[in-house]
């Protein structure tokens, strides 16, 4: 393999962006495979972890890893999203001329650099060939903006920037006090309860300039966000497109989104991953044949997935993967093959509901979940205290001092500010595979009401361990009214087994993941000063609160 680094590309408006190039080294030429990041080529995750480069050289591709624009060796001024699209046009454009190239080239890249192979397809450079965008969106800047009126992820925006962006940014611009930053590093977790998220004390005190206030304070203007987001544009491409996601990624929501809307040729992979690694290790469970041999072919990992799908479209090789969805079914420890997502067949709406006489706080309030709803109105309240949140644990995140994953949430479900409604053991293991929904009764003190809906697997020592959950807000026009919410509270492929329970628990806070609701029509977001009130949840009667669950037909 011959290696030569930071090769330059020069675009039509004279900016040098620079990549490594992997290649092998017999005067050949073969079809390239570009990786355009935002977080260092000389990174050793982008080489060997994530994908394995070598592999890729071996398996005949020259691979090509570029600093995208503004960002560590290469030219100009970096801000989030905008010019991915132009650039990643001109840099497949390069990448197809280079004397080693024979002209066809594929992209690959999870997360952000998922996004620019997007952008980069919606552009229609006549060379590329396929893409492989894992865990990754087509409206990266709108999930950091955050609908008007709706939770802020402010703890993924902050995370982001102060731990993967903010260095390289402030040593170009000559003023990194090395001391002072290292310092919010380190203590970064810490500084997420930080209020409010709009004058995010680290990033004011080391980049007051920083486009991190742009997003928080959705300064951006429609214009911008608008080019940005890809959803519409990506129905007019017919670029094949590889979309890998994870069961326990903060990214599946989009990933699974951009794979329905994606018109093209096309192939979904989700297994028992989270954003941070690939090994079947989520959180405190691991899942076997989740890293190794995976798929319904046992193939070797996500370094061969991608090295089949890249020799079907760039070198006419039959297509050893016969369907075009592979999904690990989570408590079976095996891979399934299906024909489409979500499913149309073989899965069934299950109707559970709410049961409670107003007693469901904690797990150990009368709160159960029964295929029948109580013939009678009741409401359990709900409190949320702006000082004391319910603290995030688990699921998909992407913030400091939290792991992805699946955790034990008992000591959670036993505190008072959260609603737990559990069901009988089960009689028989029940799979779950789709989307779960929540149609609930609520009522709100204030006009803004908050509500955090988890589902979790109760095992036999009592034991909850999280499955999927979701937080919503909604802006109130009646208040101390009932009002009634279709929820959708996420995707899963999992089966609970034979004694085992399935348990419902509903908060009206995430924090520090999502900004908190001060009770007063404001949040987090931009003010710190709250108070305690009650929402409430309805059970029963006219008002029966229910999930909507994807059976398995066994």
């Amino acid at each position: 393999m011959k290696q030569e680094k930071n090769v330059p590309c020069t675009l039509s408006d004279g900016t040098i962006l620079r990549s490594d190039v992997y290649r092998p080294d017999d005067g050949e030429r073969y079809p390239v495979l570009m990786l355009r990041l935002p977080y260092d080529k000389e990174t050793p995750r982008y080489y060997d972890e994530y994908l394995e480069v070598p592999r890729m050289v071996q398996a005949g591709y020259v691979v090509i890893l570029q600093d995208v624009r503004g960002r560590f060796a290469s030219e100009g001024e970096f801000y989030p999203f905008i010019y991915e699209g132009r650039d990643g046009y001109e840099a497949v454009e390069w990448a197809a001329k280079l004397p080693y190239s024979n002209g066809k080239v594929g992209l690959f890249g999870m997360s952000y650099h998922g996004y620019t192979q997007l952008a980069a397809a919606v552009e229609n450079p006549p060379s590329l060939k396929a893409i492989a965008p894992v865990m990754t969106g087509a409206d990266l800047m709108g999930n950091f903006l955050g609908k008007e009126g709706m939770p802020q992820a402010t703890a993924n925006l902050e995370t982001w920037v102060l731990g993967s962006m903010l260095e390289d940014e402030l040593k170009r611009k000559g003023n990194f006090d090395e001391e002072k930053f290292n310092y919010y590093l380190e203590n970064m977790a810490e500084w997420l309860s930080y209020a409010p998220s709009n004058e995010w004390r680290p990033i004011k005190d080391l980049d007051p300039d920083s486009y991190y206030f742009d997003f928080i304070k959705g300064k951006l203007s429609p214009e911008l966000t608008e080019s940005t987001n890809l959803t519409k544009k990506l129905k007019n491409i017919d670029i094949p497109a590889l979309f890998i996601g994870g069961w326990f990624d903060a990214l599946l929501t989009s990933t699974l989104e951009t794979y329905q809307t994606y018109k093209g040729p096309r192939m979904l992979w989700v297994g028992p991953w989270t954003h941070e690694e690939m090994t079947g290790r989520c959180g405190d469970k691991f899942f076997n044949n989740g890293a190794e041999n995976i798929g319904v072919d046992n193939i070797k990992d996500p370094t061969e997935i991608h090295i089949m799908w890249f020799d079907h479209w760039l070198k006419d090789k039959p297509m050893p993967m016969k369907k075009p969805v592979y999904l690990y079914l989570m408590g079976k420890a095996c891979w399934e093959a299906f024909d489409e997502w979500p499913m149309k067949q073989g899965v069934k709406p299950r109707e559970v509901f709410l049961q409670s006489n107003g007693l469901s706080q904690t797990r150990h309030g009368d709160g159960k979940l029964s295929l029948q709803p109580l013939p009678t109105e009741t409401r359990s309240s709900l409190k949320l205290d702006p000082n004391n949140p319910v603290p995030t644990r688990g699921g998909g995140v992407l913030i400091a001092g939290h792991e992805s994953g699946t955790f034990d949430v008992s000591d959670i479900q036993d505190r008072d500010d959260v609603l737990v409604y559990t069901s009988t053991e089960l009689d028989k293991d029940l799979s779950l595979l789709g989307s779960i929904k929540a149609n609930i009764w609520v009522s709100a003190p204030t006009n803004l009401f908050d509500i955090s809906l988890r589902l979790s697997d109760v095992d036999e020592s009592g034991r909850a361990y999280n499955i999927v959950d979701t937080f919503h807000r909604e802006s109130v026009e009646n208040v101390n009214q009932p009002f009634y919410l279709e929820i959708e509270i996420g995707s899963t492929s999992y089966t609970l087994k034979k004694g085992h329970r399935l348990r419902l628990d509903i908060a009206a806070s995430n924090a520090p993941l999502y900004d908190i609701n001060l009770n007063n029509g404001t949040t987090t977001k931009t003010h710190k000063e709250g108070k305690a009130a009650v929402e409430y949840i309805y059970q029963g009667g006219e008002k029966a609160s229910k999930l909507i669950l994807p059976l398995v037909n066994e």
